[in-house]
């Protein structure tokens, strides 16, 4: 069953939910998908992925979808033929071939650069990183920042949860403002939404206990 208050406390809000289809078999999704389109499709902001293969065998519109996860070069051309926004962005060159491939297909693909809060990760962007990767991506045609996503530490605080809010909101109001913020909110959405964090991305909570 659909966990409806959680769905009625996010409309009440200024968020809107990617879910995380990522859990569930391709017969079960579909089922997922068109309950949540017909029920809230005016504050989903559509659903994500992270093995590309398993997105394909959904059958999900290119338009709703999301691929986040580590990136590999070798994918980009699928993941653009069937997703209109890829999270995770923190290098160039897939900047480069995400273009490319967008172009090739003469589509539009949408980014959100992946800021590491996390210092025991290896991967993500440092601030520096962040605002010379904005510069290097400015001639990019087929390609546009929707904004920032990042890795975050799996266990926190309420004061270490609301510096990261803090920190992301500073980093979207000096390097891209009005572009929105994805974050990984199953466990802490109720803070994300006092935050006003746009883009709630949110799992298996869709669904009650």
């Amino acid at each position: 069953m659909i966990n409806k208050s959680l769905f009625e406390e996010i409309r009440n809000s200024k968020s809107k939910v990617l879910v995380v289809t990522k859990y569930w078999d391709s017969k079960i999704t579909d089922k997922i998908v068109k309950k949540l389109t017909h029920k809230y499709g005016d504050i989903i902001y559509w659903f994500w992925e992270n093995r590309i293969e398993d997105l394909i065998l959904k059958n999900i519109n290119r338009e709703n979808m999301h691929f986040i996860w580590n990136i590999q070069s070798k994918k980009i051309e699928k993941i653009v033929t069937f997703c209109w926004t890829i999270h995770s962005l923190e290098k160039l060159k897939h900047a480069k071939l995400i273009d490319e491939h967008s172009k090739k297909f003469q589509v539009k693909t949408k980014v959100f650069l992946q800021i590491n809060l996390d210092p025991t990760k290896p991967s993500g962007l440092t601030e520096i990183e962040l605002s010379t990767l904005i510069k290097d991506m400015e001639n990019l045609e087929n390609v546009e920042i929707l904004w920032i996503s990042w890795i975050w530490a799996w266990i926190f605080t309420q004061k270490e949860k609301q510096e990261e809010f803090d920190f992301l909101k500073r980093l979207r109001d000096t390097y891209l403002p009005w572009k929105l913020i994805s974050a990984w909110t199953s466990r802490d959405y109720k803070f994300a939404l006092k935050n006003e964090i746009e883009v709630l991305r949110i799992g298996r909570k869709i669904l009650e206990d």
